[in-house]
């Protein structure tokens, strides 16, 4: 069967690693028997036998049916529990706030969202308070039920402002949201940036389980990027790797404009800003997709002029890391960013025959909740789910 090459070790004393990998190539395969586990992983039958017992006894992977069709006794196919595990995902930004409970098998049992503008810090954490309650509540869970808290922000929230942020966001400068969320919870806090958690949802919920290199352009309020390699994200050296919005715009001849950033010309908030000055004031993202399925042409005009600056930033991408896709998501309603990648793709068009490769631009799996989800991956990334560098190669068996 085709398969995403989770190596396993036969080494002693790798319990820890195999037993992750193993649980990861359930999720990602399943359902899947025995034998083929083996032929993925590379290890012994009795290895994952033994491996497959220990994640049953556990909880953590199921017996979903057994394989039939085939010679000698049907195999049993295994999969992953979705009781196995739950985690909560919370995002905060300057135009929303989402607070979600996640099983092991990524399905969302509940979730509270606000489309609101520039929440405060005491108000954001009040309602997480609550929402946190009511979801464990209605899910008949406790707190000790949860493998942690993932946190999906944006990098350096309250400092960086736009024409209509309100002075009094700056209440957000320095704020130890990782602390305060882990007093409301009593569990592990994992934070992230929102285009990093993003990115990670991607690997573990969407096209990174069919795309091992490729780097993820996220557009929220703010934009951001993240890059995968080997089906691992990569933060850089202070977790900035993939900060795309503070590359310098350039003007009609090419050259940056000071102080001025592509996040300044490409981000929702640039659109938010341009609907503003036409006399029209958008809350939500279903009044912003209903005016996109209008025609408006102040979005169309941010459309173009946003491709035509990521131009340049995505040549050099498709050049430098030579990556399988770009992905475009975050938190645009669906069709706008159908339509936005049919506009960055007529700008690379011309460029095409000139370059090295040309991989294909996707829609993210995951919009327009891809930050949540996630935020929500990362307790189960950091706890049970292997650390990916170097297990997710590709092949076929």
């Amino acid at each position: 069967m085709p398969h995403r090459g989770l190596s396993g070790t036969n080494l002693k004393f790798a319990r820890n690693h195999n037993v992750r990998v193993t649980l990861q190539a359930v999720r990602v395969h399943g359902p899947v028997s025995r034998p083929e586990l083996a032929q993925i992983m590379g290890l012994t039958p009795q290895a994952i036998a033994y491996l497959c017992r220990e994640l049953l006894e556990d909880g953590m992977i199921i017996e979903s049916g057994r394989r039939r069709g085939g010679r000698g006794q049907p195999a049993a196919e295994l999969s992953i529990n979705p009781d196995g595990g739950y985690a909560v995902g919370v995002n905060i930004d300057r135009d929303h706030l989402t607070v979600l409970l996640s099983d092991l098998a990524g399905n969302i049992r509940g979730r509270m969202h606000w489309e609101e503008n520039f929440l405060l810090p005491d108000e954001v954490f009040r309602r997480i308070e609550r929402a946190y309650g009511s979801l464990l509540d209605e899910a008949g869970l406790v707190a000790d039920d949860l493998a942690g808290v993932g946190l999906a922000m944006p990098y350096k929230l309250g400092y960086l402002r736009t024409e209509y942020t309100p002075r009094s966001y700056a209440a957000w400068r320095d704020i130890p949201a990782r602390e305060r969320l882990q007093e409301i919870t009593g569990r592990p806090v994992f934070l992230e940036n929102d285009a990093s958690a993003a990115a990670y949802g991607e690997i573990h919920y969407g096209l990174g389980i069919d795309y091992k290199n490729f780097f993820y352009l996220f557009m929220g309020v703010g934009l951001g990027g993240g890059l995968v390699v080997n089906g691992d994200y990569v933060p850089g050296t202070h977790g900035l790797g993939g900060e795309i919005g503070f590359i310098p715009a350039t003007n009609g001849s090419g050259r940056p404009v000071e102080s001025h950033t592509i996040e300044a010309e490409v981000s929702m908030a640039v659109l938010y800003s341009r609907l503003k000055e036409e006399g029209v004031d958008v809350s939500s993202l279903e009044q912003l997709d209903g005016l996109h399925k209008k025609g408006s042409q102040t979005i169309n005009q941010w459309m173009d002029n946003g491709a035509a600056h990521l131009l340049m930033t995505l040549i050099t991408i498709i050049c430098v890391v030579n990556p399988e896709a770009i992905l475009i998501g975050g938190r645009l309603p669906l069709p706008l960013i159908d339509d936005f990648i049919v506009e960055v793709e007529k700008k690379l068009l011309p460029f095409r025959a000139n370059l090295p490769d040309f991989p294909p631009i996707l829609r993210s799996a995951c919009s327009p909740e891809a930050a949540a989800m996630g935020a929500a991956i990362l307790p189960f990334s950091n706890l049970m789910l292997p650390h990916r560098r170097g297990m997710m190669i590709r092949g076929n068996s």
